[in-house]
């Protein structure tokens, strides 16, 4: 039997973090961007720099799911207050990020950090958590809805200089 460990991340985890993001955003993404524009977002996004300014920001926190002891997929909710205005009077958490490595997709690794990120915002006292997805990411959505999620706008994603158009989906805690 396969053993399912979820642990919350700490700065020590920030190389581990930083290979893995990007790992993760390269195998789901990389083929359906233009090259230069990916570039561009990942040599930003996904540097240990960049991950350990992220582990440290106030009311962010990662979450490392391990199979087997080997580091699987992670997840990243944090404070935003980009929808607040859409929710007055509610508590809000978004679920930042929710990746599996490849070679870990269809073994529940993304079923379990979802459901560990939803029973920690529960916790929290959050009222809704959401989340952005890229509007051809038809995959994503099927999964973010067989949680109960559902789509309330959009926002203008940019990957490099390419706008693209991401999904906001919501879940009432």
């Amino acid at each position: 039997m396969s053993a399912l460990t979820i642990i919350q991340a700490n700065i020590s985890h920030a190389p581990l973090l930083t290979r893995i993001s990007l790992q993760s955003f390269c195998e789901a993404f990389e083929k359906d961007n233009n090259p230069d524009d990916f570039k561009t977002y990942v040599d930003e996004a996904f540097t240990e720099e960049q991950i350990t300014r992220d582990l440290q920001a106030p009311g962010s926190i990662f979450y490392l799911a391990y199979l087997n002891g080997e580091a699987a997929g992670y997840a990243r909710l944090r404070n935003s207050d980009e929808v607040n205005d859409q929710f007055p009077n509610k508590k809000l958490v978004e679920l930042h990020r929710l990746y599996s490595l490849g070679k870990y997709i269809g073994r529940g690794i993304g079923k379990a950090l979802m459901n560990h990120c939803l029973n920690e915002a529960k916790e929290k006292g959050f009222d809704i958590i959401w989340l952005g997805v890229w509007e051809h990411n038809d995959h994503a959505q099927g999964f973010y809805k067989s949680f109960g999620f559902e789509k309330f706008s959009s926002h203008v994603f940019m990957v490099g200089n390419d706008p693209q158009t991401d999904f906001l989906f919501k879940k009432n805690l």
